[in-house]
């Protein structure tokens, strides 16, 4: 006896399932590159006890579907390499590495500011045979302290020119000593030494020179005040020109006796003037502090 569900298939060769078991057939999803999943067991629509969807038992063994991709089965892709930008926009480079850095920037030094004058320059000179001396060591002094201003003797002498007080004796020496310079040619105004040299014998006449020697020998101590005395005497020294021996000579002779004679006890006798002045005070100091207001060792 036939069954009525079931109906000859008008095709051949086909199942002849029923169209329930036809709808319970999960169709599993088609994956490229991966083995396909075995065919789900058949279950029959009149079985008593319920029976899992074969979608249920695909959830729960069947991987999720992996995306597609163009490396084949079981090879790693490639990794692809840092490629450096476009060569095209790069600097070429020139043979033989990199240059050397450049060196660094060093300052312009500035101009050396010129040297400053020290001192006060001497008054202008007048002439006068009492202060000639006096004049010519304030000059030699002034072009000393600036050594660095005044370094060649034609800047002495052309500066020295110029202390000369216009309208005297001494002016007019300075104006014809000028003249003379600068008709050479080229323009020489000698040493400094023999700038000297004339000015000495323009200025400082020999009887001059004899006055100062015969005064340094004739001027005592007595009972002055040491350095009203040492003053007065320093003066004609200065203008006697004569040697550093002369000039201790003719000082011990002029002092007080009892000053002479303390010199003599010294143990070192000094061998320049300044030495010798200076002990001669000191010893004068001492005196007048504990012997009074009295002048004089006699």
């Amino acid at each position: 006896m036939n069954s009525p569900l079931l109906k000859a298939s008008p095709l051949p060769g086909k199942s002849k399932l029923s169209t329930t078991e036809v709808s319970q057939t999960a169709t599993p999803p088609v994956s490229k590159g991966k083995a396909s999943a075995p065919p789900p067991t058949r279950t029959s629509t009149s079985s008593s006890s319920p029976q899992p969807t074969q979608t249920a038992s695909l959830s729960s063994t069947t991987k999720p579907p992996v995306p597609l991709s163009r490396n084949p089965k079981g090879t790693t892709p490639p990794v692809k390499p840092n490629t450096p930008a476009s060569t095209s926009k790069l600097l070429p480079q020139p043979p033989g590495g990199n240059p050397p850095a450049p060196p660094p920037t060093v300052p312009m030094a500035q101009p050396n500011p010129p040297p400053r004058i020290l001192g006060t320059a001497p008054e202008p000179y007048n002439g006068k045979g009492d202060t000639a001396i006096a004049f010519w060591n304030a000059l030699e002094n002034y072009f000393t302290v600036n050594a660095t201003t005044f370094d060649t003797d034609a800047k002495k002498v052309s500066s020295a020119l110029t202390y000369f007080k216009q309208g005297t004796q001494a002016g007019d020496w300075a104006s014809d000593h000028i003249a003379t310079i600068l008709a050479r040619n080229p323009v020489n105004y000698g040493t400094w030494q023999d700038f000297r040299d004339a000015f000495k014998a323009q200025f400082i006449p020999l009887e001059t020179q004899n006055e100062a020697i015969q005064s340094i020998y004739n001027t005592p101590q007595r009972n002055w005040e040491f350095s009203k005395w040492y003053q007065e005497w320093s003066r004609y020294a200065r203008q006697a020109n004569v040697d550093e021996a002369t000039k201790m000579y003719a000082f011990r002779r002029a002092l007080d006796t009892a000053l002479h004679n303390k010199l003599l006890q010294l143990s070192l006798m000094p061998t320049m003037l300044a030495g010798l002045v200076e002990k001669a005070r000191e010893f004068d100091k001492n005196w007048c502090t504990f012997a009074g207001p009295t002048r004089g060792f006699q």
